[in-house]
């Protein structure tokens, strides 16, 4: 990766972050859903078991169209609604427009244990595929190299256009801190075709702090 495509990496994250709104430092409820307010985020408070404060989304979250598998609305926990909202327009930045997701708010266990997932309090999604300008239809399942990148160049040298950009989006969600993890196809054998993308409870962020 050369010099200058890490800086424009680097610059595209620190104005998002620049640019993000201020927010109550409080941690309540009331200050997460009005800071979707303040990014724009049109959305509805619902009941969902388990979930602190539920969010279903309304429309595009920083720009970006959430489409799911199964029909029905988005429902998510309001920190991860906040989190994609923010990190919207890196994904715009990209040249992406819509995500594609399967498993959202569930209620089920990690597999193999017996342990609620994160998916089961709303903090959890699983993007499959990127709907972008240029390429198409980005999928992780087909389009992710493996084992790229490092602690200085986190993209490494992709051998595609649809590698280099899901290399990018991994990249920019671990480094704006907006998560609390990203697990790719790297993790293990059972993330082969997605992006798990985790946010923690809000009252537990220090970034809203």
């Amino acid at each position: 990766m050369t010099g200058i495509r890490m800086l424009c990496v680097c610059v595209v994250l620190a104005a998002a972050q620049a640019a993000a709104p201020e927010i109550a430092a409080a941690g309540g409820d009331g200050d997460c859903l009005r800071a979707l307010d303040a990014l724009g985020v049109r959305y509805r408070t619902v009941r969902r078991k388990l979930v602190r404060t539920a969010v279903e989304v309304r429309g595009p979250l920083g720009g970006v169209d959430y489409r799911g598998y199964r029909d029905g609305p988005l429902v998510l926990d309001c920190s991860l609604v906040y989190s994609l909202a923010r990190v919207g327009p890196l994904l715009r930045a990209a040249g992406v427009t819509a995500a594609t997701y399967s498993s959202a708010y569930q209620i089920r266990n990690i597999r193999g244990t017996n342990r609620r997932s994160r998916h089961s309090y709303g903090l959890a999604i699983d993007l499959h595929a990127f709907h972008t300008d240029r390429l198409g239809v980005v999928t992780v399942r087909d389009d992710y190299e493996q084992g790229l990148g490092d602690n200085v160049d986190c993209i490494g040298e992709p051998l595609t256009a649809a590698g280099a950009l899901l290399r990018r989006l991994d990249c920019q969600l671990v480094r704006s801190r907006l998560f609390r993890i990203v697990l790719t196809p790297d993790y293990d054998a059972g993330h082969y075709n997605h992006f798990h993308v985790e946010a923690l409870p809000w009252s537990e962020r220090d970034d809203v702090r």
